[in-house]
């Protein structure tokens, strides 16, 4: 009997304190969930993790669904026109250089144009079927400071851009110091890369 009573007890000890942690965690703020994944990402990478010092984070910017959309859409819009142009141009050979014309090059900018075409109508297929959920959140994009020894021991300021999923998980996509390392349409758009492996 007294087993029996000891071991309810443990059992719920063990209830009570998994549902304290589970309400600690449900209070934490978006920033501070982002905050300490940022820095379960980074302190494993430093010359000297102990000398870890937050300093600031500050949300800059959100990519949504939609401007990931509008990207792709662009980006194929412009190899298509990049190809016409090109098409253009070697047509000319046919009556101002004919040898250098070549009817197989043409053909085969015609398929690559094509192709290109049919994504874009797969990328609008795939808007249309997201409905509101395209103008959800894709990523959040914060800066985020700290210090800490470098190489040589020294203590310095250490600033970088931080790209985090959006809820629930705030998970890191990216952290780089140099915003030409930054990705411009981190998460795509729900079926894209499916949808891409397929038509590429």
């Amino acid at each position: 009997m007294k087993i029996t009573l000891i071991k309810m007890a443990i059992g719920l000890f063990a209830l009570v304190s998994l549902g304290l942690t589970s309400c600690s965690e449900k209070g934490l703020t978006q920033d501070e969930i982002v905050k300490n994944n940022a820095e379960e990402y980074l302190k494993p990478k430093l010359n000297d993790p102990k000398s870890y010092e937050f300093v600031k984070m500050e949300l800059i910017d959100s990519v949504l669904y939609s401007d990931n959309i509008q990207y792709r859409k662009k980006t194929f819009n412009k190899y298509i026109q990049d190809d016409k142009d090109e098409i253009k141009r070697k047509e000319g050979y046919k009556i101002d250089i004919p040898t250098m014309y070549n009817e197989k090059e043409i053909q085969e900018l015609k398929a690559k144009i094509t192709k290109n075409e049919i994504i874009i109508a797969k990328i609008d297929s795939l808007e249309n079927k997201l409905g509101n959920k395209k103008d959800e959140v894709a990523s959040y994009t914060y800066t985020f400071s700290f210090r800490g020894n470098n190489a040589l021991g020294a203590k310095v300021l250490n600033e970088y851009i931080l790209q985090i999923n959006p809820s629930p998980d705030f998970k890191v996509i990216n952290m780089a110091d140099d915003k030409d390392k930054i990705f411009l349409n981190p998460n795509d758009f729900p079926g894209y890369r499916a949808m891409i492996e397929k038509n590429l």
